[in-house]
């Protein structure tokens, strides 16, 4: 029985870049710049001149996807896996400019040496170090033109390279030109099909390359809608997400682009141009996950796709107003997550809190679902100290209990849904109490500490409570924990981890511990010489003086035992040997659970 669903032909690469040329195959924008290497190019060219398959193409036919030279697609059939692929053919044969990661048009030549040798590249991604070897030609795509004369580049080659036997030079071009025929299964999808199927066969059939997503075909169907700007919304969001990473690229971008830099898309992320931040860098799929969260309550981008495509989610009937109004509501969510005065914001209400280093923050999924619920929270007019203490309450909550880790959508949902029904206090009080209750801050929390892993939630909210209260590093009176952590210091150990495999201690999960770990002054650190706290500590306090020197700096004893309370280290700590350290890591770990649980409970809702 046929399949109507697709069918699978074959066509030569001359027909294929033809068909392109034409636009009897349309490139969407499904996926934005050109994103391979130059090497994977050559690699390309090369695998075609050995012979070698370079797998299929999926095409479809849709009327509502937006092409790359704008307009759309009427029954033509449309690109939507091989982009890298088609558009390395057509930069190394055609020579045609492609766009980098940094929205700039470039070249990408080819060279060839027809008259390699055994152990001789035949290909190269041709440059200045390849000029003085006559041999090369310098771009490949001069082979494929239509004027291209074979006898009169053969004399200026042999003439060039008189030893060069003159068949195996017709050979090595023939060879070459004839790639332009190598035929590349392509296939068809059915125009009848919907984007859920689409997606469905692109992701069982691609197994390499980009993987394709719902993000994707939702950023081509903002694009489509360019009556209302969607085509400037999609490269704003980006730019957004690019100029986040590398604001540096920022001023040159915009001046290349007078169009977008006068709109207001422009405006909305020009501000990231003096903005150097790593705790927080989005993908475009973080900005689109977000919005719709924020602006309807939902979180999967499937159910963006449809609604954009005018299929209403509750009565399941297909209306273009529907689809205009769910544009119109989502390019206000993606608006509001650009802003200066929200974005911003919300990196500094984090900052504030304690998470200073990108090493300390968690997943994108926290991410994202705490700035939609700070969005929502001030679209509904909570501001000042009160959005703050949401903010971070909301953040840490999460990441301690790691609520977003399975099921995010379907968690983030019903949050939006109890939050308007219920009223943001009202619902995390009672989550709160819940969550976080005695037994959690007493026995779950003191086991979440029992990690290895420095970059975990827990840990990382234990340095943000000691970043946030101004807390000075062990033994120091002039480093405080943030000067440490922004410094980007090493851990250290408070059992050194020679000392623990000396006296029989060797696995990981003991010395390894978080409660193991401590920041240290460099200072410190030379001058405790990476002795066991027993060493040290007694020594300390068995002076005859009031006063103890630590390095160049002179404590109290009182100040001494001060450091190791606000440092979360047990006060008994210098009596304990190796037989001990099982007992001090619980020990510490409780101690660390309650800096944790009073810098959670230092954030009041309270308005």
């Amino acid at each position: 029985m046929r399949n109507e669903n697709y069918k699978l032909t074959q066509y030569s690469i001359n027909t294929i870049l033809n068909d392109v040329e034409t636009s009897q195959i349309a490139i969407p924008q499904l996926q934005r710049p050109f994103v391979w290497k130059g090497k994977q190019v050559k690699e390309l060219i090369d695998s075609l001149y050995q012979g070698y398959p370079i797998g299929y193409l999926i095409v479809w036919q849709n009327s509502s996807v937006r092409l790359k030279e704008g307009g759309k697609s009427f029954g033509k059939k449309i690109l939507i896996d091989g982009q890298q692929r088609i558009t390395a053919l057509m930069a190394a044969i055609l020579g045609k400019e492609i766009l980098d990661d940094k929205y700039q048009k470039k070249r990408i030549q080819i060279g060839f040496n027809p008259c390699a040798k055994e152990e001789e590249e035949v290909f190269v991604v041709y440059g200045s170090k390849y000029e003085s070897d006559p041999r090369w030609i310098p771009d490949i795509s001069v082979l494929f033109r239509r004027d291209f004369a074979y006898r009169r580049f053969e004399s200026e080659y042999l003439e060039k390279n008189p030893d060069t036997d003159p068949k195996k030079l017709d050979e090595a071009v023939s060879r070459l030109k004839d790639l332009a025929y190598n035929e590349v299964g392509v296939i068809e999808l059915s125009f009848l099909l919907d984007i859920d199927v689409v997606t469905e066969i692109f992701i069982r059939i691609n197994s390499q390359g980009k993987p394709l997503n719902q993000e994707d075909f939702a950023m081509s169907k903002i694009s489509v809608n360019e009556e209302m700007g969607g085509d400037l919304l999609q490269k704003a969001i980006d730019h957004f997400c690019h100029l986040c990473l590398m604001p540096e690229d920022g001023k040159p971008l915009l001046s290349r682009d007078e169009e977008f830099r006068n709109s207001e898309y422009g405006q909305a992320v020009s501000w990231l141009c003096d903005i150097k931040q790593n705790l927080y860098i989005p993908t475009y799929s973080d900005v689109l996950k977000t919005a719709f969260a924020y602006k309807f309550g939902r979180g999967k981008i499937g159910e963006l796709v449809n609604m954009l495509s005018g299929k209403n989610p509750e009565t399941k009937e297909i209306s273009q107003n529907y689809g205009t109004e769910v544009f119109l509501k989502l390019k206000a969510g993606i608006m509001d997550y650009m802003a200066e005065d929200n974005f911003g914001s919300f990196l500094s209400i984090l900052q504030e809190g304690g998470y200073i280093r990108d090493k300390m923050m968690g997943s994108k999924a926290l991410l994202n679902g705490t700035y939609s619920v700070f969005l929502l929270l001030k679209e509904e007019g909570i501001t000042g100290d009160l959005l703050r203490s949401c903010t971070m309450k909301w953040y840490i909550l999460n990441a301690l209990t790691g609520r977003y880790q399975l099921g995010f959508e379907t968690v983030l949902a019903k949050d939006f849904r109890e939050i308007k029904e219920r009223g943001f206090v009202s619902y995390f009080t009672e989550l709160s109490d819940t969550l976080l209750s005695r037994t959690f801050w007493e026995e779950t929390m003191p086991e979440k500490l029992k990690t290895t892993m420095i970059r975990s939630n827990c840990y990382a909210t234990y340095l943000a409570a000691m970043v946030k209260n101004e807390d000075y590093s062990l033994f120091s009176h002039n480093k405080k924990m943030k000067d440490l952590i922004a410094d980007n210091v090493e851990n250290s150990q408070l059992f050194p981890r020679v000392y623990l495999e000396k006296h029989g201690i060797k696995a990981k999960e003991l010395y390894g511990q978080v409660a193991n770990c401590i920041y240290m002054d460099k200072e410190v650190k030379a001058a405790l010489k990476r002795k066991p706290p027993i060493d040290y500590l007694e020594q300390m306090f068995a002076e005859p003086d009031e006063e103890v020197k630590v390095g160049k700096a002179v404590f109290s004893k009182e100040e001494l035992l001060c450091s190791l309370q606000t440092n979360a280290i047990p006060g008994e700590t210098g009596d304990m040997g190796v037989e001990d350290f099982e007992e001090f890591l619980s020990d510490r770990r409780s101690l660390m659970a309650d800096k944790i649980h009073a810098y959670y409970e230092s954030f009041s809702l309270e308005s």
